[in-house]
């Protein structure tokens, strides 16, 4: 691999009709979906299945930390913008390479027993994240180049819902698989599933289509530079966090409030896994199509209405509304909160991405979201657990609708300085 100098054009301009919006937007679709496959996977499958044939719990919860390795993918995310191969086109080569390694990887674990070779198997999962990671960084650099700003609101729909297509099917349809017909197809269904964008990722001439655009590169002072921008460090420090505490918070109280309701794990399962991440699906994309047809400012505001929804469901749950109807209908609007608002989090975030370095750039976005969103969700469970459930969805309500009111007022310096902003 190597580096590529940059050429002075315009950064803000739309890619060349070589490629049509449909392919573009099936590409950046079928990259998301495959993006959290093995997480997923690792999760809710291969871990209840280590547990269920032996494995113990303590050894199953320090496993569960390997995870985090997902999180550290900023620290190699540069290397993703400043190496590149010029034949096979700088982020289509990761891309190639990337989904490949997934699918390789998944079909490895076939020839694996969850419990017998669970150490083995963790390896795989360690390397299998490493690579998610990496596929992370170049399909987000690929779709902020690819896309024009009017779009970027539907790509980062599909982005919000494919994190909960990675979970029907990491999770829900493997253990299905599992049930059926045993581990080894299970993994199997998961390796055929992360090669579906292959043929698409070959089909895409990365220089046709980004011909207009700063060649990738990324310096050490690309780094260092990125938060002295004021409307990033106002966007990704403030705002950003402001706007996702409240749902956040009511989002990760839905599992321990029906834990603590009785219902039992494959209802937790079915219920708010599988028909949880449905709902999710539907509104990522169904977000994404807002964003587009509504702008930013007003999305920001009319999707955060859908986090205090979501938030004045789970105060009725926490009051002792658990019957069936009335849980999913609070797992719904979780979910449907939780990935409308991520859609216009993720394509806010990504209008303010440097091209030239439009991988590190996102990553730090999100990796400064999800160390927000983690804090939220974890000091939230804490009060919960001493101060009681009622008292902190109804904080979690309060929290929501200050942010929204807060983004509302404070969003326009950061609007303001993107010059492909679409009102």
């Amino acid at each position: 691999m190597s580096t590529s100098p940059l050429p002075v054009t315009d950064p803000t301009s739309a890619p060349p009709s070589a490629m049509s919006r449909t392919q573009r937007l099936t590409l950046v679709a079928l990259l998301y979906c495959t993006q959290n496959l093995s997480l997923g996977m690792f999760t809710y499958a291969f871990l209840t299945i280590a547990q269920a044939n032996g494995v113990s719990l303590a050894t199953i919860g320090a496993a569960t930390g390997l995870a985090t390795l997902l999180v550290l993918k900023f620290l190699w995310a540069p290397l993703v913008d400043r190496y590149g191969s010029s034949r096979l086109g700088h982020y289509r080569g990761w891309l190639l390479a990337t989904q490949s390694l997934l699918a390789v990887g998944a079909a490895s674990l076939a020839l694996l027993d969850p419990a017998e070779d669970f150490s083995i198997a963790l390896v795989i999962y360690a390397a299998l994240f490493i690579v998610a990671g990496t596929q992370d960084v170049a399909a987000d650099a690929a779709t902020t180049r690819l896309l024009t700003p009017s779009d970027r609101g539907i790509g980062n729909g599909f982005q919000s819902a494919g994190s909960c297509v990675a979970q029907i099917v990491g999770g829900g349809l493997v253990l299905l698989v599992y049930g059926a017909a045993g581990w080894a197809a299970a993994a199997l269904v998961l390796a055929v599933w992360s090669a579906l964008p292959l043929p698409f990722v070959l089909a895409w001439n990365e220089k046709t289509t980004t011909a207009t655009q700063p060649r990738p590169r990324v310096t050490r002072k690309t780094i260092t530079q990125f938060f002295t921008r004021p409307e990033v460090a106002r966007w990704a420090l403030f705002l950003l966090p402001v706007y996702t505490a409240g749902g956040t918070i009511s989002y990760n109280l839905v599992r321990p409030m029906l834990v603590d309701a009785g219902w039992s794990e494959s209802e937790i399962g079915t219920v708010v896994v599988i028909a949880g991440s449905a709902f999710g699906i539907v509104s990522g994309i169904a977000a994404g199509m807002f964003i587009r047809r509504l702008g930013r400012r007003l999305s920001l505001v009319a999707l955060g209405l859908t986090q205090v929804a979501a938030c004045l469901g789970t105060v009725a749950l926490a009051l002792g509304s658990d019957g069936r109807a009335a849980v999913i209908l609070v797992v719904a609007l979780s979910n449907i909160g939780f990935a409308a608002s991520g859609a216009i989090v993720y394509t806010i975030s990504m209008d303010l991405v440097r091209h030239e370095s439009a991988g590190t750039d996102f990553t730090l976005f999100t990796t400064v979201s999800g160390i927000a969103m983690a804090v939220a969700g974890g000091l939230g469970i804490a009060a919960a657990g001493s101060a009681g459930f009622v008292p902190v969805t109804v904080f979690a309500v309060l929290l929501a609708a200050v942010g929204v009111v807060v983004v509302g007022r404070g969003i326009t310096p950061v609007l303001a300085a993107v010059p492909s902003e679409v009102p």
